[in-house]
């Protein structure tokens, strides 16, 4: 048995959730900052939010469809990269998610 914590493959997952997580955060932040200064880039914010979780969830359905087609065909390099992608959106996921909440 390998000396590891982690795999490879759970290390890019953990990371990718991480970064959505935080680049959506920040993202959030900002523009309740420039909207306390008077500074409107989007009228509702809830709605924003709200347009984000269904269009992930969306998103999420057809790459876990497109991964299944390209297991089938052993293209390992695209399958990687959408499991990233995934993972991404994930983290997007929860972060718009706990925003639709509190806004």
């Amino acid at each position: 048995m390998k000396d590891e914590i982690m795999s490879k493959g759970d290390v890019r997952a953990f990371t990718s959730i991480f970064l959505g997580l935080t680049g959506y955060s920040i993202f959030m932040f900002y523009l309740l900052a420039k909207r306390s200064k008077g500074v409107n880039y989007f009228d509702d914010l809830y709605s924003v939010n709200s347009f984000v979780v269904y269009f992930l969830v969306f998103l999420l359905f057809i790459l876990e469809r497109q991964v299944k087609k390209y297991v089938k065909q052993e293209k390992i390099w695209i399958v990687n990269f959408l499991v990233c992608v995934g993972t991404f959106s994930t983290g997007i996921l929860l972060a718009s998610g706990f925003f639709t909440i509190v806004l």
